[in-house]
């Protein structure tokens, strides 16, 4: 598991993922003021997903799972969805790169498959 470092409090910010197969996948993440909540967008080949709510979840990519080489994660030590602008730079919530092993872990201990 990546975690990502370069998350700001910055509410419109674009990051290049790398990914373990040595190829990259554009990330889009932004913060609505109005929803109070982050929300994200990724690229990767010719897959492209768009308006993606972060919540806490063991992979959110979890439905792209037979399509993409890689999973998301987002997580925190309390139980409280990402609501502050801040809720990245202050560390309180977490964004990691999935490997693939690490994805098929999740489906087998959280999902049972």
């Amino acid at each position: 598991m990546d975690i990502i470092t370069t998350l700001t409090d910055y509410p419109n910010q674009r990051h290049t993922l790398g990914l373990q197969n040595n190829e990259s996948a554009d990330f889009h993440l932004r913060f609505s003021g109005r929803e109070r909540s982050w929300y994200y967008d990724i690229k990767y080949k010719d897959i492209e997903i768009n308006s993606s709510k972060v919540v806490l979840t063991p992979n959110s990519l979890r439905q792209f799972k037979n399509q993409l080489p890689f999973g998301i994660t987002f997580y925190t030590d309390g139980f409280v969805e990402p609501f502050k602008l801040d809720d990245f730079s202050s560390g309180r919530i977490i964004m990691a790169i999935l490997n693939p092993e690490e994805v098929k872990q999740v489906e087998e201990e959280v999902y049972n498959r």
